[in-house]
């Protein structure tokens, strides 16, 4: 009987070396101890560390450079106009309505000015409003807080 020995595949050998490695590797760190752990990683968290605080000195930088801009330029437009209000959160963009010289307009301006410096609520004027029968801009619907709030917020005050 002819009997040959079977070489190890190349690929079984291969797979035994890596496990091989991965046991020499795993032995070495259980003999390290933890102190030696440590001493290895520590360049490497001083260094994350360091680079962290960079990246914090940067950003902080960036939004006093930001907070500074904005401020130059709430600075340039209120030396432009002395009387600007402004609003950093303004309401979505509204068509002046075409009336605003309507005498009806002017008298329902008057009669929002007049309350507001009394300090009535916009509630309170659109009750007003509604009580003395004094009709939408649309002659139809009826007053509202927001209503008159908005009205408020395009009227300068004369």
């Amino acid at each position: 009987m002819n009997v040959q020995k079977k070489r190890p595949s190349r690929k079984l050998s291969c797979r035994n070396e890596q496990a091989n490695q991965q046991q020499r590797e795993t032995e070495t760190i259980h003999d390290l101890s933890l102190a030696e752990i440590l001493r290895e990683l520590t360049p490497s968290i001083e260094d994350f560390l360091e680079k962290s605080a960079e990246n914090q000195r940067k950003m902080v930088a960036a939004d006093v450079q930001f907070a500074e801009s904005v401020s130059r330029i709430a600075d340039h437009l209120i030396s432009k106009k002395p009387n600007i209000h402004l609003n950093l959160y303004p309401a979505p963009f509204r068509k002046k309505s075409k009336k605003s010289g309507d005498t009806h307009h002017q008298k329902v301006k008057k009669i929002i000015q007049r309350m507001r410096k009394r300090l009535k609520t916009y509630d309170e004027i659109a009750q007003f409003l509604e009580k003395e029968n004094i009709p939408t801009f649309t002659k139809r619907g009826r007053w509202h807080a927001q209503t008159v709030h908005r009205l408020f917020q395009e009227y300068p005050e004369s």
